[in-house]
Parts: structure tokens; sequence; C-alpha cells
């Protein structure tokens, strides 16, 4: 039955095309051309899995081997440019269970608690990890391309490099970074524009690692930083600056971390976030259920859409929009930068102690995210903000 369900909804697919191979015997589904993909069917439990679980079942039939194909990403194009479809096939089944992802959530929800664990299930799988598929820069967020054939670690330079111009920082400015990261940024903008940082993370791997690199760099006179959550921040700062954080808010806290933001922020000061989107139009039922990211990925974590951002900043906030700079597509390329620097090392992540399993989940993250962007189901965007006098 599951099998003849997806079969008939795949056959209704109307971008695109899916070549599907099972048993040695191939099946064109579709009728339009523009996207073309190719799966094989390893396991018949694929159908059932697809069937009950949406996304999140897709990735863990490809964790356990049920599915594969040469080029995931393109698959997981061809289902995001037929998302009514897809909705058809993910809403047949999923009242079944969606009181229980509701629990789940609910038990992930970014209490002061909850939010460091949170953290900790991502960013401490240890620091050698990350080495081996990030540039040197151990930037872990979209890189902007200053050019078609730049690298990542050009693309990542860039990035810091738009961001300190964004937020016109100069020496006389005390910078607050909301989300240490590696400690990329904190460096960047106390060597390149002579400025007081102070950065704070929940991470132990990333705190330990940025302690080092300030002392190393011998900023110590320069940076501060903090091992505390952005609720129990103090002081008033010129700019402010927040990578890639916001998604570990959580829906339930987003008007607190932006009054927060206002009231850390000096009057006439800048506030910079950079944030992956979800469209608006999608929210409300994508905030309601579980996704692939949020199941083995990003716990506890939720996209925001730029009109909830603006909505919330305007209500709850003296913090104004003056610009903001969309590049998702440069977010398609730094994933596909991570998963070929990932597979290329994976003989020294696999001695860290991963397992097959681990490699196959984090290729599904790295293909998930890459096909949302480039089929623009998901957004990145610098937004910044003045603080009102």
């Amino acid at each position: 039955m599951a099998r003849r369900l997806v079969l008939t909804f795949f056959n209704q697919l109307k971008v695109g095309q899916l070549t599907l191979t099972e048993n040695g015997e191939t099946r064109v589904l579709g009728k339009n051309t523009e996207i073309q993909a190719s799966l094989t069917v390893c396991d018949d439990r694929f159908y059932s899995k697809l069937l009950l679980g949406g996304s999140i079942g897709a990735g863990e039939a490809y964790i356990e081997g049920w599915w594969t194909s040469e080029d995931v990403t393109a698959v997981i194009e061809l289902f995001a440019a037929n998302l009514k479809i897809i909705d058809k096939l993910e809403a047949v089944m999923s009242y079944v269970d969606r009181p229980v992802r509701w629990l789940i959530n609910l038990a992930k929800r970014n209490t002061r608690g909850r939010a460091k664990a949170n953290i900790e299930a991502h960013y401490d799988l240890g620091n050698e990890l990350y080495t081996r598929f990030l540039d040197p820069t151990m930037l872990y967020s979209a890189a902007i391309y200053p050019r078609h054939d730049a690298t990542l670690h050009e693309a990542s330079l860039n990035k810091l490099k738009v961001i300190c111009e964004s937020l016109a920082l100069s020496k006389d400015d005390h910078l607050l970074e909301i989300g240490t990261g590696w400690g990329a940024l904190a460096v960047y903008a106390a060597e390149n524009y002579g400025c007081q940082v102070t950065t704070t993370t929940l991470s132990e791997e990333q705190y330990d690692y940025t302690q080092r690199l300030i002392s190393q760099k011998g900023l110590a006179d320069k940076i501060t930083l903090l091992k505390k959550d952005y609720r129990d921040l103090d002081g008033h700062y010129e700019k402010i600056v927040s990578i890639e954080m916001i998604e570990a808010v959580g829906h339930e806290y987003f008007v607190e971390y932006f009054k927060k933001c206002n009231s850390l922020l000096k009057p006439n000061g800048k506030l910079l976030i950079q944030s992956i989107l979800i469209d608006h139009s999608r929210y409300e039922q994508y905030r309601r259920g579980e996704d692939f990211i949020q199941k083995y990925i990003f716990p506890g974590g939720a996209l925001p859409s730029d009109q909830l951002i603006e909505d919330i900043t305007q209500k709850h906030t003296q913090l104004r929009s003056r610009s903001r700079l969309y590049f998702g597509y440069d977010y398609a390329r730094t994933l596909a930068d991570w998963r070929k620097n990932f597979n290329k090392n994976w003989h020294a992540i696999r001695d860290f102690g991963y397992d097959e399993r681990f490699k196959r989940m984090w290729n599904f993250y790295f293909h998930y995210c890459e096909g949302g962007f480039w089929q623009d189901r998901i957004d990145v965007a610098h937004f910044v903000f003045e603080k009102e006098s």
C-alpha cells in the first residue's frame, strides 16, 4: 500500500522528472524535464518510511541505506519544487504522529536550562570534526562569494568584511557578538578595525577553542570571551552582531531575543543579524511541525521569516530596518563546498570514531539544505537595524 501511494504521488509531479530504479527496473515519473533527478530504492521499507515520516522519513531511510542517488541535491530540489504534492503526501499520515512531534518539540524548547543542551548537541561533537570540512576561518555559516570562481575561504573572509562594513565598524566601537562560533568574527573585527569586542557562546568546545585563538593572536586586551546565555548579558554597546544564532532561539523566544538586543544597544547603534529564513507563507505550518534538521542536526532550532522579524522589531523594539542583503544561492554553494570537504576528509573523520550512518546523516543534511536554497524554499539574509534615539 505504501509503495502504491508514494508512486501515485510521484506520478503527479508538476515540475521535473524522477527516474526511479528498483529491483533492476527503471521508470520515469513526472511529465516535465525542468529538473532531472534519479533515485534508486535499495529496500522496500523506503516507501513506508517516506509516507509516514515525510522529510524526516526520507532522511532516516537515506541514513539506513534504503535509497541512494547519484545526486541527492537534485532529488531534494525536485521535491522542493513540488511542495504542494509533497505536502499532500505528508498529510496522508501526519495526523498519526502529530501529537508525538508536538510533545518532542515542547521538550526541546530553548529555556535557559535547555538552550545549553541544544547547543552542545550539535556544536560539541568535537572541533576535530568541524576542522575537516570548514575553511581555515572556522566559520560555520553562509559565506558570500565575491566571484564565481572564489574559494570557500575567500568567500568566508569576504562575508566578514561585508558584515563589518555594513555595521560601519570603527576603533571607537564596542562590538557585542551574540554567538561566538569559533571566534572568526571577533578576531577579524579586533585585528582589522581595532574595536573592542565582547563575544558569548554556550558551547564548551567553541569557548575553549576561541580562548586559545585569542591568546595565540595576542588579543586578550581587545576581546572579552563570555560563556553566557544571551538573556543574561548586560551593558550597552555601539554595535551588535549575531551570525546565524537566531535559529537556535526558538519561536517562543523571538520577541524576548529582539527586546534583549534592543536593551543592549545604545541609541543610534547598529545591529546586524544574519539569519536563515523560511518563507512567511509556510511559517505557521513549519513551526508546528518537525523536520529532519530539527530532529537530527539542530534540536530546538526554528527558522524565522523576514516578515516575522520585521513585525517583531516594529512592534516590540526601537530597532528600525536600514538594509537587507539576501544571499541564499551563496549558502547553497557554501553547503556544497562543506560537503565536498567532508567527504574528501572522511577517512580522517572516521578515525575520530564516526561511523557510516553518521556520514550518511551529514551528507543528507548538506544535500537537504543545499536543495532548499537552490529552490528558494529557504533563504539567508543580513538584516541591519538602527536603534532610534
